[in-house]
């Protein structure tokens, strides 16, 4: 006969699976739907862009959601209370918002791809806007509600480095950042995938710890692509004072790869 913790597990991963499921379906109504509502804004381009998109995006989304939802089952015992342990049988409310955010990267950035040669700029924004709140609601969730779990702070570290990611193809592909510096933000995001994939391996589980440079690179980045953003709502042509934050950013960023490097090389002998 099974015991309530065995049934407590068993309905935490149908939970997770239809939780996942569930936005796999939304994120590819919120595709078609664009699609399909979207104008041309040139000439000689098709109606609908899912045509053009379609089927690179459901191969995306499809191994997307695979992934995530293989990872938050092999998570199952992380679904708990902080600092109480308490176990969850469920996807709590915190986390959903927070899987949402994730769960949209793929669909804001073939959106933002399709944008360039489709009219839907100010929807998309609307999207956006939505997206990106979550980061806000969701932590303000899990602390009014007491719902603070140790799967939700892992998940929030991802979605920060999944925006970074995002935002940074979205940058180069508009042409708003350099390639060296698209290929410096990319290579700090690969290294910090790579560093936290060995510590999974090696401890079968991980616990998001972010250091100051973490945070110093995190933020530096962001204020750079808002000065982009700024600069290109107001027409304002390439200035001296974003190439010094460009500079001043890639140091930063430099210097937090080192410092992530460093903070692996001391965590390897406690996960021993």
């Amino acid at each position: 006969m099974p015991s309530s913790e065995d049934g407590v597990v068993d309905r935490l991963g149908k939970s997770i699976v239809g939780t996942v499921l569930g936005y796999f379906v939304l994120q590819s109504g919120i595709f078609v739907g664009f699609s399909l509502f979207a104008t041309p804004s040139i000439l000689g381009v098709p109606k609908s862009f899912i045509g053009l998109l379609g089927r690179t995006f459901f191969i995306v989304i499809v191994a997307y959601h695979a992934v995530l939802m293989a990872t938050l089952l092999r998570f199952r015992p992380d679904f708990a209370k902080v600092p109480s342990g308490e176990k969850l049988d469920r996807v709590n409310l915190a986390n959903r918002v927070t899987l949402f955010r994730l769960t949209s990267m793929p669909t804001v950035l073939f959106l933002v791809l399709a944008a360039r040669d489709y009219s839907m700029r100010l929807p998309l924004l609307g999207l956006v806007v939505l997206v990106f709140s979550t980061d806000f609601i969701d932590g303000w969730i899990s602390r009014t509600a007491g719902e603070v779990t140790k799967v939700g702070k892992m998940m929030d570290s991802a979605s920060d480095y999944c925006l970074l990611l995002v935002l940074s193809i979205v940058f180069y592909y508009f042409s708003l950042v350099p390639i060296w510096f698209f290929i410096l933000v990319t290579a700090r995001l690969t290294l910090q995938m790579v560093l936290v994939s060995i510590l999974i391996v090696i401890k079968k589980r991980i616990e998001p710890k972010t250091t100051f440079m973490g945070k110093a690179a995190v933020a530096s980045i962001m204020v750079l692509y808002a000065a982009e953003v700024i600069r290109l709502i107001f027409g304002i042509g390439r200035i001296e004072l974003v190439a010094v934050l460009e500079c001043a950013t890639a140091a930063i960023v430099l210097v937090s790869m080192v410092d992530k490097v460093i903070a692996f090389i001391r965590e390897l002998p406690r996960s021993a």
